[in-house]
């Protein structure tokens, strides 16, 4: 029988080999030997049902099997005349499905990308360009969804080399996951981190899988897991070499920031949850009342206060790095891996340097707020950003507050206590 620490030595041989492939210009649609590897050899604590790393490859066994079973044989019988109209309703629902898509990346982008960084495995700057090639995805499935709903339609032959194309981008991110980045999480990430991307993933939702089961890691587990990466040595420094040399040929975008333009402060600012966590942690905040500018609040209603207001709040803070956000129910998914990340790294690539220029505004005093608002299937979104400042003007943060306005379209006339029961009935 092959001991965990056989499985992980071949493990790391497989990953190291495949990342070599890709560098030499290796296509993944030849490298299914690669991803056999990658599955056989997984870690045993990765291939429990409710663990992130399972949901995340039931999730691309899903994505594989409705683009090579539904997708791409509904093409081929649409595409012999062009006028298979129920070949052409299957296509478009396959199509339609794969919009699942959207939160299978919003989980890697906001839970794993972090763990990349966390874990010294890439830079944040690495991870923006990996996020770029997930949009890249996104928006392909989303021209393909309009396209094949044209009236009149395209060139059949136009349609299928672009649903061929999106397939082929599909499954190569599907590719980079299996082989590429889930190995190389495997061996480095806490079973508490785990349980921390497992936590954000109900703030996300799931792509074409059922709500997986609970997974809830013992105390005895997270020890004896913490003890094992103590003692274990260091991922193959060939490996991390060859995960950067990757990435740098995935895109030609180009992310870099300059430490000029970010981390106003300390650069070595910890990521992650558990090392942004405060210092001091009262048991009992029933018994602790902080006097404010104007009367005086326990620490226990003051989160009490924040969870009930209908506005989504979060604070970043003077270095440029997400401090805190309020737990109401949320307009965007927001989860506890972003505490410690720097903000402009929360957000898709092509909005990096907006974020920048507003954030460089407040710094320098030139802008105290901004507001957007935008439409969300359907809602009315109001986003404002404030500059926050203490008493001699120094700059503390960025308040960002999220609401949706959609109801106050519809006020009419005046509500007051006299008159309440009038519109109450209404709504009933």
């Amino acid at each position: 029988m092959v001991n965990s620490k056989d499985i992980g030595i071949k493990r790391e041989k497989n990953l190291l080999e495949t990342l070599q492939f890709l560098i030499d210009g290796g296509d993944y649609s030849k490298g299914s030997s690669f991803l056999e590897k990658a599955k056989q050899y997984q870690a045993a604590a990765c291939m429990v049902p409710g663990h992130p790393l399972y949901t995340f490859r039931q999730e691309n066994d899903q994505i594989t099997n409705l683009i090579q079973n539904e997708i791409l044989p509904q093409l081929k019988i649409w595409q012999q005349d062009g006028k298979d109209s129920a070949a052409l309703a299957r296509l478009q629902n396959g199509v339609d499905r794969l919009h699942d898509l959207k939160n299978h990346y919003s989980r890697k982008e906001i839970s794993i990308y972090p763990l990349l960084v966390k874990n010294g495995l890439a830079s944040e700057e690495q991870t923006s360009k990996l996020w770029q090639m997930d949009d890249d995805v996104r928006d392909l499935v989303k021209k393909v969804a309009s396209v094949i709903r044209q009236d009149p339609m395209p060139d059949k032959y136009f349609i299928e080399a672009l649903v061929e194309k999106m397939a082929y981008q599909v499954l190569r991110l599907v590719f980079q996951e299996e082989a590429v980045c889930m190995p190389l999480l495997e061996d480095v990430v806490s079973t508490k981190d785990w349980h921390i991307v497992k936590q954000d993933e109900v703030e996300v939702g799931y792509c074409l899988i059922d709500t997986p089961p609970r997974w809830d890691p013992t105390k005895e587990e997270i020890e004896e897991n913490q003890l094992y990466l103590d003692q274990k040595s260091d991922l193959n420094k060939q490996i991390v070499q060859a995960f950067h040399k990757y990435v740098s040929q995935l895109s030609h975008i180009d992310t870099n920031i300059k430490s000029s333009d970010i981390l106003k402060g300390d650069e070595s600012y910890p990521i992650g949850d558990s090392n942004t966590g405060p210092s001091l942690i009262v048991p009992n905040m029933e018994d602790i009342v902080v006097k404010l500018e104007v009367g005086s609040l326990s620490l226990k209603e003051i989160p009490a206060i924040f969870n009930v207001l209908p506005i989504d709040l979060t604070f970043v803070d003077a270095h440029d790095r997400v401090k805190w956000f309020s737990n109401s129910d949320r307009v965007f998914p927001r989860t506890r891996s972003v505490i410690g990340r720097p903000v402009i790294r929360c957000h898709p690539p092509k909005s990096i340097d907006k974020v920048l220029k507003i954030l460089n505004d407040f710094h320098k005093g030139y802008s105290d707020s901004e507001d957007f608002w935008v439409n969300v299937r359907g809602r009315i979104i109001y986003l404002s950003f404030f500059a926050v400042r203490d008493a001699q003007d120094n700059y503390l943060g960025c308040l960002e507050t999220v609401q949706d306005i959609t109801k106050f379209k519809n006020i009419t006339g005046t509500k007051t206590l006299e008159n309440k029961d009038k519109f109450d009935k209404k709504s009933d």
